[in-house]
């Protein structure tokens, strides 16, 4: 699988499938789960994976759970929300390795070809940049054919050059 590094904005990156940010409660109150709720028809994507949480409390989902939902307006097919943090905001490169492990899997059974990713559990979440880099190699050192693309989409330049760094 080949991957590329990008800077610009996630949601206006096509895709079969858009891996995305989420927090335990699954509620798109930050990050790119906020940015698509913002977007035409991104109510119904916020509908849609609120009918995952059980009807009793606590309300919650393990971090690494990851939950498909259709696209809204985006130029996706379907977008996966990644839980890569725990209900205190707290995570790891192992969490962050294993989730998008999880997603490129689902990704892959949904017969993706090209799939775009943000930064995971760097906003809300503690890691730095390079911690999501790492995490990146790890889940990225198997073969995931029949995927071809993995496009690494962040906000700004200096990110960029941070995830290049460290998957050289």
């Amino acid at each position: 699988m080949k991957i590329e590094i990008l800077v610009g904005d996630v949601l206006d990156t096509p895709a079969d499938v858009l891996i995305s940010t989420a927090n335990p409660w699954l509620q798109m109150t930050g990050g790119v789960n906020l940015a698509i709720i913002l977007r035409p028809r991104g109510e119904l994507v916020h509908e849609e994976l609120q009918r995952y949480l059980p009807d009793t409390h606590p309300r919650v989902v393990a971090p690494g759970t990851v939950v498909r939902t259709g696209p809204g307006s985006l130029p996706v097919k379907h977008i996966l929300h990644t839980v890569a943090i725990a209900p205190s905001y707290d995570s790891s490169v192992e969490l962050v390795a294993s989730t998008i492990t999880s997603a490129l899997t689902q990704a892959r059974d949904l017969g993706a070809r090209t799939v775009s990713l943000p930064a995971l559990a760097t906003g809300f979440g503690p890691l730095s940049m390079e911690e999501f880099a790492t995490a990146l190699a790890r889940a990225t050192a198997q073969d995931w054919t029949p995927l071809d693309t993995l496009k690494v989409v962040l906000r700004h330049q200096a990110d960029a050059e941070t995830v290049r760094d460290v998957l050289r």
